[in-house]
């Protein structure tokens, strides 16, 4: 029988409970005051969503005493919606005995948090779940930074990907990103484009220049680059670009990053420019060589003309003769189609129905080439355009030789008019200004062009014929007259697909037709009174020849070497000169300085003027301000008597004094 305690040793026990007890309220204190004090929710819920405990911070939160959760559950506080998740929750937890956690939206205060669900277990039996212990994480300052963060990547990506700019990374000698606009400009998919060295879309001949130039970005020898090169699309076409690249990380490595544009038609543009240019400047010097030419022409014509009037035709020379005359005449028809390029003017200007000319001088050709057949598109009716016929036909010609010899076996030719209301916008890269134009489209079924080839067929003396079988002059000299005519002319070829060459005439504003030339006045060959003439020619051989075939007209003749002393003499003797043949590109004083100054002394002074040019620029102003006529060197004898007769036997002016002094 076990001896009962004393009170001395229940006094002990009860002492030592007692601090144990106390201990233990130490350690349940310290753990609530630890729960307490962290800035997150701590909360146990039974499985019914029953409130058990709840941290002083999550009171706070939900405006409750911590000692006033008797009855108290989750769903008594927050939203149908959001009870349903947390009980979807909490069931999960009880039924797998597994942690879980999620992302709530309080809509109490608009924040976000992270809450982790955890189960309590029974300490008897482990298995037992008894409670589920919730901590509620505060994370709106890190979702407002991701949202933020997402909003400013929202924004750079739509700026990328909306670029009108094509946008890529090149790492590793590939493009590892591209947006939008660079998939389209090279036609690829951007896994394709990954799967290609960047440099195989350059052209070949541009690669070692982007290369080098890639490499001097990479290693910082230059901070970035401006460029421009070709590429290579996915359907083989060939596109300009202008890139600049700048150094970037990618991916723990350097990169570039490029910026690029097409300048595809900005090229095509700069070159049409330029070939513009060029061909002005060609258009120049070949006027003056046409001019220079011509006035050699003038003295070798001059004199076949004289030798033949003193040559019997059974004469051994006179064939000689004549075909000297006849070289003569073929060098002026090529000085004419220089003169036609260099846009040298328009001799008879008239309004014409450009059917009828099309419909004529097509016929022509069709029945010496009887292997081409062509068909006529017409607008009918077309409106009028103020055309030197004679040129335009030229143009026409040049076209329809142009369009047989591209069908060596035969083929179709089609000729098409139309009238057009032209944007200004749509054709500036041909320098060509709004309006309303006639279109004439001639195209043929033959052999086609290049684009190297379509780049220099206006320009002269360039030809795709072998040698000795063409001038290169015809396209050169279609090209002169369209502009002379303020018109403009484009062509679109393909190789084996034909060519369609588009002319551009502007309309008439006076839209009534006239198909009548007028007669030229036949005229006697020699003078019968012995007018007296006056040549102002700056070339010693035109004077001498000019003179010689007027003395042979049985004319008077003085010869002035200069404007100067062509004004100084006419002031003497103007009552004695009936006419006055006048150069019109001469050195310091020019033709029209001279016929102003000779039209102050004598306002009804005649004057035939003369140029190894064409009737154009200040010819053609000078015969507005009442010039008599325009001849054109060379000329025959023949042309000479005929143009002074024309214009002698028009009423003078005024009445003449008697001739007196010497003369020639």
């Amino acid at each position: 029988m076990n001896a009962k305690p004393t009170y001395e040793e229940l006094e002990q026990k009860v002492a030592l409970l007692s601090r144990k007890v106390n201990e233990q309220q130490a350690i349940e204190n310290q753990y609530r005051n630890l729960v307490d004090s962290t800035s997150d929710s701590l909360y146990l819920v039974d499985a019914d969503g029953r409130y058990l405990f709840i941290n002083h911070n999550h009171a706070r939160r939900l405006k409750i005493q911590q000692n006033d959760l008797a009855g108290l559950s989750y769903k008594d506080i927050h939203s149908p919606e959001q009870n349903a998740k947390f009980e979807r929750k909490i069931q999960g937890v009880y039924q797998t005995g597994l942690s879980d956690s999620d992302e709530h939206h309080s809509l109490r205060d608009g924040r976000y948090f992270l809450r982790t669900f955890s189960p309590v277990r029974d300490s008897t039996h482990p298995e037992r779940v008894i409670a589920v212990a919730v901590v509620s994480k505060d994370i709106t300052p890190r979702r407002e930074a991701e949202e933020a963060l997402r909003r400013s990547e929202e924004k750079y990506r739509r700026l990328i990907e909306y670029s009108s700019e094509a946008i890529f990374i090149i790492s590793g000698g590939k493009i590892s990103f591209a947006n939008n606009r660079t998939e389209k400009m090279l036609g690829y998919p951007l896994a394709d484009l990954q799967a290609m060295p960047f440099l195989e879309l350059v052209i070949a001949e541009d690669r070692d220049m982007i290369d080098e130039r890639q490499q001097a970005v990479l290693q910082e020898s230059e901070p970035s680059l401006n460029n421009r090169f070709r590429m290579v699309r996915r359907d083989e076409s060939t596109i300009w670009v202008a890139a600049n690249s700048v150094l970037m990380r990618w991916e723990n490595a350097p990169a570039t990053l490029n910026f690029m544009r097409d300048i595809t038609r900005q090229k095509k543009a700069e070159a049409k420019l330029l070939q513009a240019q060029k061909m002005e400047s060609i258009g120049t010097l070949a006027g003056g060589i046409a001019h220079d030419f011509n006035n050699l022409l003038m003295g070798i014509q001059g004199h076949a003309s004289l030798a033949l009037l003193n040559l019997h035709p059974g004469d051994p020379n006179y064939e000689h003769i004549r075909t000297i005359e006849t070289l003569v005449v073929s060098g002026a028809g090529l000085t004419r189609q220089l003169l036609g390029f260099a846009r040298g003017g328009k001799h008879e200007v008239k309004s014409v129905d450009l059917n009828d000319l099309i419909h004529q001088t097509s016929r022509t050709m069709g029945r010496t080439k009887k292997e081409i057949n062509i068909h006529h598109h017409f607008e009918d009716p077309l409106w009028m355009t103020e055309i030197d016929p004679a040129q335009i036909e030229q143009v026409l010609v040049n076209l329809f030789i142009n369009a047989w010899q591209a069908m060596p076996v035969g083929g179709d030719l089609h000729l098409e008019t139309k009238n057009m209301i032209v944007d200004e916008n749509r054709f500036k890269d041909f320098s060509g200004k709004g309006g309303r134009y006639v279109k004439i489209s001639v195209t043929d079924t033959g052999v086609g062009m290049d684009e190297k080839t379509r780049e220099r067929i206006f320009e002269p003396f360039f030809t795709t014929r072998e040698m000795g079988r063409g001038t290169g002059l015809g396209l050169a000299s279609v090209y002169g007259i369209i502009k002379n005519h303020n018109g403009f002319i484009n062509v679109y070829s393909e190789k084996g697909q034909g060519s369609t060459f588009n002319i551009y005439l502007p309309a008439s504003a006076h839209q009534s037709q006239n198909h009548q030339c007028p007669e030229e006045a036949s005229a006697p060959e020699r003078s019968s009174d012995r007018e007296t003439i006056l040549v102002v020619d700056d070339e010693a051989m035109v004077l001498d020849v000019a003179g010689e075939m007027l003395r042979t007209l049985n004319y008077r003749v003085i010869t002035v070497p200069n404007g100067a002393a062509a004004i100084d003499l006419y002031r003497r003797e103007q009552e004695r000169v009936d006419l006055v043949i006048l150069d019109m590109v001469m050195p310091d004083m020019n033709g029209s300085e001279v016929f102003d100054a000779i039209r102050r002394i004598n306002p009804g002074v005649r004057v035939l003027l003369s140029s190894g040019y064409s009737l154009n620029g200040q010819a053609g102003k000078i015969m507005e301000r009442g010039c008599s006529g325009f001849i054109q060197k060379p000329f025959s004898i023949s042309e000479l008597a005929g143009k002074l007769r024309t214009i002698l036997e028009q009423p003078s002016p005024r009445k003449k004094a008697p001739a007196s002094g010497s003369m020639s």
